[in-house]
């Protein structure tokens, strides 16, 4: 049997193993999703220091049309109460704010009717977020703040990154996605957040960044809805962390006129102490990045959400695999 052959076998045996579970165990449930940005070009997208975090719009489509086949794609609010559909809900997440938003998620989602919400870090700052391995692997990659990152870096006593050598390829996006994570090792988290803060201010990152006339354009036609997204390196028992959660949180409201009163966070952490700064902040729930289905009756505070990576999402397979793997036994 040819290779493209037992590829495209695996993958049905796959669709029929989760149109098998649809009759029982996916009946009445809900998950949530947890996506960052879709970028323009897929082959950029998919440059190694990126696939874990960027989708580009072939795999971005080939990931919706993997869940509409078999699943119910639908609000937040929806996905959050119980229901006996068939058919399970799935509801979408975009984490950052990335100006991408308007220019390839919106078109998308609009043209097929899908909804969507986006959490931002903070409504009127106009910068998006990344965690530090995104923000220090992009600015090392991108001509015009590479300087920036390898002094910051240098300053930090940090080991010193690749250079690229006049060529960016596939082959320096790899060296330096395994830099990245040779920085990982090192626990010098703290260092590497402020130098992630201090590259995150070069107009490379704040210009695609979401704006406020995008953010109320967006929320104005009916599909997407936006929340708070807490604080990077946020400490739950901490008033600063408390009180800036707030601001965002009215700066939310002035911009918008049915903002989430729902949070999200980017780690998979969930405690006693995350859920006492959801409730003296007021919030509802607090979606993290733990993988799970919702569990009835929702009633938690903490929600998982499956992270979905590009190679995931380009490969019904691994969705299919992903998803099913996390059900409850």
């Amino acid at each position: 049997m040819p290779r493209l052959d037992r590829t495209q076998d695996v993958v049905q045996r796959l669709r029929g193993h989760w149109r098998l579970n649809l009759s029982e165990p996916l009946w009445g449930r809900s998950a949530i999703l947890a996506l960052r940005r879709v970028m323009a070009d897929e082959a950029e997208a998919r440059l190694p220091h990126r696939s874990d975090w960027c989708l580009g719009p072939d795999s971005f489509r080939q990931l919706l049309e993997s869940l509409t086949e078999s699943a119910q794609i639908v609000s937040l609010e929806s996905a959050l109460h119980l229901h006996h559909d068939q058919l399970p809900r799935i509801a979408l997440t975009f984490d950052g704010g990335w100006r991408d938003t308007l220019k390839q998620v919106s078109p998308t989602l609009e043209r097929l009717a899908l909804p969507a919400n986006v959490f931002l870090p903070c409504p009127v700052t106009q910068q998006a977020w990344s965690s530090w391995h995104e923000v220090i692997g992009e600015a090392l990659w991108r001509k015009d703040t590479a300087a920036s990152a390898h002094r910051l870096l240098a300053d930090a006593g940090l080991p010193m990154p690749p250079l690229a050598n006049g060529h960016r390829d596939e082959r320096y996006s790899q060296e330096i996605k395994i830099y990245i994570d040779e920085l990982e090792r090192s626990h010098e988290g703290a260092a590497l957040g402020m130098i992630a803060e201090s590259l995150g201010n070069e107009p490379a990152f704040t210009d695609q960044a979401l704006d406020a006339f995008s953010i109320r354009r967006l929320e104005q036609g009916g599909l997407f809805r936006f929340g708070n997204l807490m604080p990077a390196r946020s400490t739950p028992g901490s008033l600063q962390t408390l009180h800036r959660l707030r601001d965002s949180q009215h700066q939310l409201a002035v911009l918008c006129r049915q903002p989430l009163n729902v949070a999200a966070c980017n780690s998979e952490f969930a405690d006693e102490a995350l859920t006492r700064l959801a409730v003296n902040a007021g919030f509802e729930r607090v979606l993290t990045r733990r993988a799970g289905w919702l569990e009835p009756p929702n009633d938690t505070v903490l929600l998982p959400r499956f992270l979905i990576t590009q190679p995931v999402a380009n490969s019904p397979g691994r969705l299919f695999d992903w998803l099913l793997g996390k059900l409850p036994s």
